[in-house]
């Protein structure tokens, strides 16, 4: 049983950044629309997100706290999310990943610095025809990579993928390689119906050329390292668990998000002509209330894990991952429901409820909180003790 206590101090210490963004709720709520439109957020939002700090919450840059950080990068993104999903997205996952840049040899960082104290990291994934390749010189970096939000905004791109030809192969399944966003091509291929703010676009690198100053050895870099001098102990923790799980705050805030839109479509007044509509409305809020405690606790255990330097043993992470996707998986349900019971004439693009309906649909596609190969490996690891003990015949 969490110590609501423990809940309690955890929100305390995130109150001033977090009050600042609910002061900016307005501002992101009436950008919302424009920036589902063209598909990316506005200037004025990325100069606050930057001006403000969010975005360096967890970059060479964050400022210095006696528990850390990461906390207050999620719940700022949930808050975010509940008027603008997308700039919750911007938050959570793309700034985050300065958690990776910030476990750089200074050197590095250094350079990623060069120009200013303004850098954003995006990320991308591999595709079929990712390749990296060993040479003298670098790491050759070819192929398509997929899924890179904020890469039309970002400075730096973060890519791991396996290389073959690499001398040290057999002790490195993956390695990370740094790029220059400006060296890459943006395909313009992300056109979901969903999210369309965050740029997720593809990118192409052809026969692009990486220093071996700026590859490393991912599961170096992800590792837990006790000897960190640094007093965030985002810095000290196995890095992943922290990753994967920021996506519960832009997911738990765009669902809070659409009941407050579904709440505001009836203007103080109830449908008397339809009363499951309360019925219905009640059991969203039920829903989600129920989300809260759950994201409530999935922050706690790692945030206490991390302040006490303590990893996560295979059955704590499988839990984690088990009940971040059955968040997400209520958040949906909730929404899903408030847009039924809205009826037909809530089927406008313009519409509130109906965005937070696309971005959470969209959010839920991730594979941080895909239902069934989360459930089935919980699964198999809650019947395994039965299967192991049963009689062979």
């Amino acid at each position: 049983m969490l110590d609501p206590a423990e809940q309690a101090i955890q929100r305390n210490e995130l109150s001033s950044p977090c009050h600042r963004a609910a002061h900016h709720l307005p501002l992101w709520h009436d950008r919302a629309s424009a920036a589902e439109k063209n598909r990316r957020l506005s200037s004025d939002t990325l100069d606050e997100l930057f001006a403000e700090g969010w975005l360096d919450l967890l970059s060479p840059l964050a400022p210095v706290t006696p528990t850390g950080n990461w906390p207050t990068l999620v719940e700022s993104a949930r808050i975010a999310a509940r008027a603008c999903a997308s700039t919750g997205w911007m938050l959570a996952l793309v700034g985050g990943h300065g958690s990776i840049a910030r476990r750089l040899p200074p050197a590095c960082i250094d350079q990623l610095y060069t120009d200013g104290p303004r850098q954003l990291f995006a990320s991308a994934s591999t595709s079929a025809d990712s390749l990296l390749s060993f040479e003298p010189e670098g790491i050759r970096v070819d192929g398509r990579w997929r899924f890179s939000s904020g890469i039309e905004d970002a400075t730096w791109l973060i890519l791991n993928a396996p290389c073959p030809t690499h001398p040290e192969v057999a002790h490195t399944p993956r390695f990370l390689v740094l790029i220059a966003a400006s060296e890459v091509e943006r395909l313009g291929s992300w056109d979901s119906c969903g999210m369309a703010a965050t740029g997720s676009h593809d990118v192409l690198t052809r026969g692009l050329l990486v220093s071996h100053d700026r590859v490393f050895a991912l599961h170096e870099m992800f590792a837990q390292n006790p000897l960190a001098l640094a007093c965030d102990y985002i810095d000290r923790v196995p890095l992943v668990p922290y990753l994967t799980t920021s996506i519960i705050g832009p997911i738990l805030g765009c669902a809070e998000g659409a009941l407050a839109a579904f709440v505001a479509a009836f203007d103080g007044s109830l449908p008397v002509n339809d009363p499951r509509v309360a019925e219905q409305a009640a059991h969203s809020a039920a829903q989600l209330y129920s989300a809260e405690l759950l994201y409530d606790s999935l922050i706690t255990r790692l945030h206490v894990a991390g302040v006490n330097n303590r990893v996560l043993d295979t059955q704590q992470l499988l839990q984690l991952k088990r009940d971040r996707t059955y968040l997400a998986g209520q958040c949906v349900q909730a929404v899903h429901r408030l847009v039924e019971r809205l009826g037909a004439s809530s089927l406008v693009a313009s519409n509130p409820l109906q965005r937070h309906w696309r971005d959470i649909q969209a959010m839920a596609a991730h594979r941080d909180v895909a239902w069934s190969e989360t459930m089935q490996a919980s699964g198999d690891a809650i019947l395994q003790p039965v299967t192991s003990n049963a009689p062979k015949n």
